[in-house]
């Protein structure tokens, strides 16, 4: 049993350094902290259109509230892996491109400590940036000036969570979360009819980490043996995050279409600074109605005060976020002599986001419309999960980018009877 222990967790260190390096492709992640991922990255939940705030499930790790770790049977050892898959078209007025990507969505464990205290950790991204975008300027005397700008990276975060039964029915969870990265914005502007004007390129790079906390509370009213609601509670309160940044400026030749770059003079240079970016408060509610082993419905809604957002001192005129997200799950027939079909878990939700950016007189919202399937394994506790996801970010209102995309998630939480002893005859 040691060595499965060693070999999980180192796994999860690896998988979770890999998974930080694959890239996005979304112009709107050049604003901000670039596109933030929600703790609601399990599979199952993802299905159910994100709900979290008021979900638990003893077989599934539910970082959206820490309060949920409090209901892990007393001896399960937990194991979640998942992966993601992305097809996003963008639109504007006069001009259609497509993209996609794969990665890594997060590894999370959880088990018992105690008969009243349940842990989880877990790696998964806090927000990704990944652009490409070239700006055409008319300009007298030259067809265009291009100017391309680009960026790449993203903050990951590292989590360690502890929930504490209060009684039979109160549970009290936080997540004491690292978070980590880095992430390079550059902007180069370059003559394309001219072989003669030197091109100005500016790259800033910067880095940051430290430690944030996370707090949640779930409540059970129960009506009778089966049936019940939970509610519940997360908040965050703002966050001084230790940063590191660097920038500097060059007039060069080439560097156009992956040419190689000749420096030919340095414009500015700024070296390493220390300085801090401002993560506002967070607050979210929602509730989970549910009939054991049967059916669930729920509903979340999220609000975070990103007016308050700052880096190095400078706000980048961000607008206070908001999300609502509904939706639920049916199980059949939860035996084990029934078929698979009966066995399986349907789930469907919607969600709608209105992001912090604001563009054009536009704030940049976000919906979209999910199903999947849950795949139990026989004579286990193990799952397989799908979840599938289409919507839609962002307007061509304005001269603005339409993102139009469909994402799939795949899943397997495995669950293991670690802790008891076993008796032989």
């Amino acid at each position: 049993m040691k060595e499965i222990k060693a070999g999980i967790l180192v796994l999860f260190l690896f998988i979770g350094l890999f998974g930080s390096a694959q890239k996005i492709n979304s112009p709107y992640s050049r604003y901000g902290l670039g596109n933030l991922h929600g703790k609601n990255v399990n599979t199952a939940l993802k299905a159910m259109g994100g709900i979290s705030i008021g979900v638990w499930d003893p077989n599934i790790i539910n970082p959206g509230n820490p309060a949920s770790y409090g209901k892990f049977d007393s001896t399960s050892f937990l194991f979640e892996i998942g992966l993601v898959g992305n097809y996003t078209n963008h639109q504007t007025s006069f001009q259609t491109e497509s993209s996609t990507f794969a990665t890594l969505s997060y590894i999370l464990i959880g088990f018992p400590v105690t008969r009243w205290w349940r842990t989880s950790l877990g790696v998964l991204p806090f927000s990704k940036i990944g652009y490409k975008v070239k700006i055409f300027i008319p300009v007298e005397g030259f067809s265009n000036i291009v100017n391309d700008v680009s960026g790449d990276g993203g903050l990951n975060r590292f989590y360690w969570g502890n929930a504490f039964n209060v009684g039979k029915n109160l549970r009290l969870g936080i997540d004491a979360t690292y978070l980590f990265g880095e992430a390079t914005r550059s902007s180069h502007v370059y003559f394309p009819d001219s072989l003669l004007i030197l091109g100005t390129k500016a790259q800033s790079k910067t880095r940051g980490a430290d430690f944030i906390f996370d707090y949640g509370i779930q409540y059970d009213f129960h009506f009778n043996k089966d049936r019940f609601l939970t509610l519940g509670l997360i908040y965050a309160n703002t966050f001084y995050l230790r940063a590191k940044r660097e920038y500097i400026a060059y007039s060069l030749i080439g560097g156009v279409d992956e040419d190689i770059e000749s420096l030919r003079d340095t414009i500015a240079y700024e070296p390493e600074e220390k300085g801090l970016v401002i993560l506002p408060d967070r607050v979210g509610f929602g509730f989970m109605y549910a009939e054991k082993d049967r059916w669930l419905i729920g509903a979340d809604f999220e609000w975070q005060n990103w007016e308050k957002f700052e880096s190095f001192g400078q706000s980048d005129s961000l607008d206070n976020a908001w999300r609502i997200s509904v939706g639920g799950q049916y199980i059949p027939k939860h035996t084990s002599i029934s078929s698979l079909f009966k066995r399986m878990s349907y789930r469907l939700g919607v969600r709608y986001d209105k992001s912090y950016l604001s563009l054009l007189g536009h704030q940049i919202d976000e919906y979209g419309i999910s199903f999947g399937f849950g795949f139990p394994m026989k004579r286990s506790k193990t799952e397989i999960d799908l979840s599938f996801e289409i919507g839609q970010r962002g307007t061509m209102k304005n001269s603005l980018i339409q993102e139009n995309f469909f994402n799939v998630t795949f899943g397997v939480s495995i669950n293991e009877s670690w802790f008891h002893k076993r008796k032989f005859r």
